[in-house]
């Protein structure tokens, strides 16, 4: 934790500022003085400007902007100490409420150079943080409510300033946002993606199933297929364990899985009410199944998940963070366009720099930092190119696709569009931002970025091919234009085509379509 504290902070801090609206307060340009908590730093000067997170002073050295966490402020120009303080609610998904959102808050503490004063288990089961700085001066109260579902209705009627989701904002749920005045709910500035997730469907360590097709998955929630052994198991019947309603676990399940067959989950399942507890029952019984999240895992085996294209694909955190495992999903955060708390504000903006990924990653969850796979480790996906190759042309695109990422490796940042359109969707959009920068400041020297397009099967091989270089390009483009003039060496930087020969998705299903639809980012040495 002190590396979040004392590497980070001047970083987040620096970010948040730019985002922080001018509040009013009286006598400015009076004088001040600001002294650190440890008494090493006393500064004194005019205030000019109070932004709700620095103090500008006119001293005789110059303007000097300050952290107004970090200083104890004197004089009859102060504000007054509430306008630092915060106190507001977040709700919803219990995937990320129990464990991830405690850790977030106090990784924000941490930037702020501040500390978790208390941590409390509320009467209704709420957690409860406050944040308090060097001085002891209280600066937040945050709540955090973990429901049975999402929280949107808390965020709709004003009881919650952030919400969280396991799932997507649902067409009906954001109209309502929209009836209310309250904001584009599925703007990138109101939809936060805060990390990534996998549904895992889980068995007991000595079951011997370690693939299952979609469609057996959904016979065996159904209760339609009731024996292992009509899935090369045992002789054995099958003990079902499920989510319950209203959980974004089981709504994504049902979506990806259960509707496939337009079936519903048996009444007889047992009914499990947070994913910890459902892995450990699903671990004990060596005939049980069920579902949970990637970071809830624990003692239970995950199967691979098998395409009705014959597709298989293992529930990595690379294929998590590549979006190519069937059921991954993203996490989110939601706020409205009312204006939030301080801290509230400065938290969002917290949780989506890189200071925040280790949280995510130690919190059990799939944070959105780059990593890479070598085309040895993409073998299953090789394999799958060259069994859905139509005719010799396309088999030969393979080979030259293997031979030419022969020695490359694979970044887990890969930027796909939005359904029907050609504008990235919201998660590819703070990815361009991410590998700007991360080119911006060199790191990718001595490599050669290969910007590499694909498609679906659908239209001609040579049309699509065409396609899949277009949208290549169009990443280019982004990337320079979130970069600052002139940073990136755009001589180190090539776009290609590739079209639809290596589909990471079946081409038969919408989802499919929609994840092939991608443009992927490779680096080799340069030569």
């Amino acid at each position: 934790m002190t590396s979040i504290k004392t590497a980070r902070s001047g970083l987040i801090r620096a970010g948040f500022s730019a985002a922080m609206a001018l509040i009013a307060i009286p006598a400015l340009a009076q004088q001040v003085t600001l002294q650190s908590y440890d008494g090493s730093i006393t500064l004194r000067g005019n205030l000019v400007e109070f932004d709700g997170q620095n103090y500008q002073i006119a001293t005789a050295i110059g303007a000097i902007t300050i952290d107004a966490y970090q200083v104890s402020c004197e004089g009859d120009a102060c504000p007054d100490p509430s306008l630092l303080r915060s106190e507001f609610r977040i709700a919803g998904s219990d995937t990320i409420g129990a464990d991830l959102m405690p850790a977030l808050v106090e990784g924000y503490s941490f930037a702020l150079d501040a500390d978790i004063a208390s941590n409390e288990i509320n009467a209704d089961g709420s957690i409860g943080l406050a944040i308090e700085d060097l001085s002891g001066g209280r600066i937040a109260d945050i709540e955090i409510a973990s429901l049975s579902g999402e929280g949107f209705d808390a965020l709709l009627d004003g009881t919650a300033s952030i919400g969280m989701a396991s799932r997507p904002v649902r067409p009906r749920e954001a109209q309502a946002f929209n009836d209310a005045n309250l904001g584009n709910v599925t703007d990138p500035t109101q939809e936060h993606i805060l990390a990534l997730d996998g549904i895992l469907v889980v068995l007991a360590r000595s079951n011997p199933v370690r693939n299952l097709s979609i469609e057996e998955m959904a016979g065996i929630f159904a209760g339609e297929i009731t024996n292992w052994s009509q899935v090369g198991g045992a002789n054995a019947p099958i003990n079902v364990y499920i989510r319950e309603e209203g959980s974004g676990t089981r709504a994504v399940f049902e979506q990806n899985v259960m509707d496939v067959i337009g079936a519903s989950i048996s009444s007889t399942a047992e009914v499990i009410e947070n994913n910890a507890d459902l892995s450990d029952a699903v671990a004990s019984d060596p005939f049980g199944i069920g579902i949970t999240g990637y970071a809830s895992a624990r003692n239970a085996q995950p199967v691979g998940i098998e395409e009705v294209c014959g597709i298989v694909t293992q529930p990595s955190a690379f294929n998590i963070k590549a979006e190519e495992y069937p059921l991954a999903r993203r996490l989110y955060l939601y706020t409205t366009n009312a204006a939030l708390p301080n801290h509230a504000r400065n938290l969002i903006e917290f949780v989506n720099s890189d200071a925040a990924q280790d949280i995510i990653a130690d919190a059990g969850f799939i944070d959105q930092g780059i990593s890479g796979a070598s085309m040895n480790e993409q073998g299953l996906r090789l394999a799958s190119a060259m069994m859905a190759a139509e005719d010799l042309d396309q088999l030969s695109d393979v080979r030259d696709f293997a031979s030419l990422m022969l020695n490359a490796e694979r970044l887990s940042t890969t930027l796909r569009f939005q359904p029907g359109s050609s504008l990235l969707d919201a998660k590819a959009q703070r990815d361009v931002v991410r590998i700007a920068e991360s080119l911006s400041r060199g790191g990718f020297d001595n490599k050669e970025v290969l910007l590499v397009g694909f498609t679906d099967s659908i239209g001609r091989p040579d049309l699509n091919r065409a396609l899949s270089e277009r949208r290549a390009d169009q990443v280019l483009s982004a990337i320079l234009d979130a970069a600052p003039g002139g940073t990136i060496d755009t001589d180190q930087i090539s776009v290609l085509g590739f079209g639809e020969i290596s589909p990471v998705g079946c081409n038969e299903t919408f989802t499919g379509r929609q994840v092939n639809r991608r443009v992927e980012i490779w680096v080799r040495d340069r030569v």
